[in-house]
């Protein structure tokens, strides 16, 4: 399947998302919860965004459907993964350091 959208990129510099995964896991906690902080602020601008821009199929539509999938990726991450990552990083204080406060 080609990428017809050259807005997003096939992949972060090169690395295949098993290589990407494993990288980030091995990150300090901390940096972890500051990137699970930001990822739902990015998704709802990509998602405000999407809400105005066509659809690559019809044109006479806007991107509504992924609008809406942006926006619930994000609730997600601010509910769900990001409390996980407080209670990790609250039971990680005394080893770790954190360099984001």
């Amino acid at each position: 399947m080609s990428n017809e959208c050259n807005e997003h990129p096939e992949n972060f510099d090169g690395y295949s998302p098993q290589e990407f995964t494993e990288k980030f896991v091995k990150t300090n906690y901390f940096f972890q919860k500051e990137v699970y902080r930001l990822l739902p602020l990015e998704y709802l601008k990509e998602a405000e965004g999407d809400k105005n821009r066509t659809s690559l199929k019809n044109p006479k539509e806007k991107r509504k459907q992924l609008a809406s999938g942006l926006e619930k990726l994000a609730k997600i991450f601010e509910i769900h993964v990001s409390e996980a990552i407080k209670g990790i990083c609250n039971s990680c204080k005394k080893y770790l350091k954190n360099p984001y406060e």
